[in-house]
């Protein structure tokens, strides 16, 4: 599907648009992700608005984290992630906010993300 998509957290009070289905989807397994019950697709920062209120976590447990994950304050769904490394070039915005319709097309991509645990 072209064009820019919107999704919502379970209760509505976040909202995530990006700008078109991205290219690829990651479903990561390290055990954040799969705790938070997030699969990934990419946007560039610039083009993606996140409306309502987050709160976020950063991984104490790596020795070098790189994201902060976010959820919405109201009801906890996942929502997205943002790069600690402000020149990050992407956004990870998680997809299952979205009508999987709007990515039904788009190749999902398993990634071991467990290996970077340690």
């Amino acid at each position: 599907m072209n064009g820019p998509l919107s999704g919502s957290c379970h209760c509505g009070a976040v909202r995530v648009t990006i700008p078109a289905a991205p290219d690829y989807i990651n479903d990561c397994n390290c055990s954040l992700c799969m705790t938070r019950g997030a699969i990934w697709g990419y946007s560039p920062p610039a083009a993606v608005t996140v409306a309502g209120e987050t709160r976020n976590y950063v991984r104490a447990d790596l020795p070098d984290p790189s994201l902060a994950k976010h959820w919405c304050a109201v009801c906890g769904t996942t929502t997205h992630w943002l790069a600690l490394d402000p020149g990050y070039d992407r956004i990870g915005g998680n997809m299952r906010l979205f009508d999987p319709a709007d990515y039904a097309a788009v190749e999902i991509r398993p990634v071991d993300g467990r290996s970077w645990e340690g």
